[in-house]
């Protein structure tokens, strides 16, 4: 719905503009109307995102429910990420969704890149999916302000009492029902190839004797190197959730180099089955 009303106004502010400056659609061979008009859809749809979450930022004050986990911010945001995959020509292909628990559980995945949350989350539809990511998102001008309002939890830099922080509010944001993802390489690897895992990461999982549930990301790094020319295509994988009772006796070194062997093993797969 909340897609299709983006649409809508979208229309409509191409049809006033043209109306407001006289361009009518037989200008069209002029290289200057084309630009122009060009340039005032890449900014209408700019400025519909952020109004998206303007309106979800008002409609959450002003509801009984004051929870910023609430599962009514969760699918207005969905929405709107929805839309940013369309926007970006980008297509994710799923597998293993099966495998995805009916409760509460802790995501754990390869990082890529910048794009790999917005490929992620509306994938949860029934799940209030929060993430731990870096504080220095948290200040970005327009994305920050509303990363809170979703649950996110910012982790400082080098600094081992802002991830114990971080690690607290994500148990409790666990312990309230909600998931919990988290990208144990601490950084984007702007590649196929991951970079080493932080053990520390784990903590969060065993602290809270909670499921893991075990994500593979591929080609979300190339998503410029087709657009806007051609739609592109990405990739991710869901395997079997590693159960608490299974990993209960290792320790995060252990559970680390488990899961992540998990991850390259797939990437592997995709490497050989997905070369286009």
């Amino acid at each position: 719905m909340y897609i299709f009303s983006l649409y809508f106004f979208w229309i409509a502010y191409i049809y006033a503009f043209t109306y407001a400056f006289g361009i009518s659609f037989k200008d069209f061979d002029s290289v200057w109307a084309f630009l122009l008009i060009l340039v005032f859809i890449i900014i209408s749809l700019a400025f519909s995102l952020y109004s998206q979450l303007l309106i979800m930022w008002i409609l959450g004050k002003f509801r009984k429910n004051t929870d910023t986990l609430s599962s009514f911010n969760h699918r207005y945001v969905n929405s709107i990420l929805k839309l940013a995959q369309h926007l970006l020509r980008l297509k994710i292909i799923t597998s293993g969704e099966e495998h995805i628990p009916e409760g509460k559980f802790v995501f754990v995945g390869n990082h890529q890149e910048n794009y790999d949350i917005i490929a992620l989350k509306p994938i949860f539809k029934n799940h209030p999916l929060c993430f731990i990511g870096k504080e220095s998102l948290f200040k970005v001008p327009f994305i920050g302000p509303w990363m809170p309002i979703i649950g996110n939890v910012p982790i400082g830099k080098n600094a081992d009492r802002s991830a114990a922080e971080s690690i607290i509010n994500g148990i409790k944001h666990y312990k309230k029902g909600h998931s919990v993802g988290i990208f144990p390489e601490g950084k984007r690897s702007f590649s196929v190839e991951m970079i080493d895992f932080k053990p520390g990461a784990f903590k969060l999982a065993m602290k809270a004797k909670a499921d893991i549930l075990i994500g593979t990301l591929y080609k979300l790094d190339k998503i410029f190197k087709t657009f806007p020319y051609k739609r592109h295509k990405a990739y991710i994988h869901f395997s079997p959730v590693l159960k608490y009772e299974d990993y209960k006796d290792l320790n995060s070194i252990e559970l680390s180099t488990k899961v992540k062997a998990i991850i390259q093993n797939q990437l592997d797969e995709f490497k050989k089955t997905r070369k286009n």
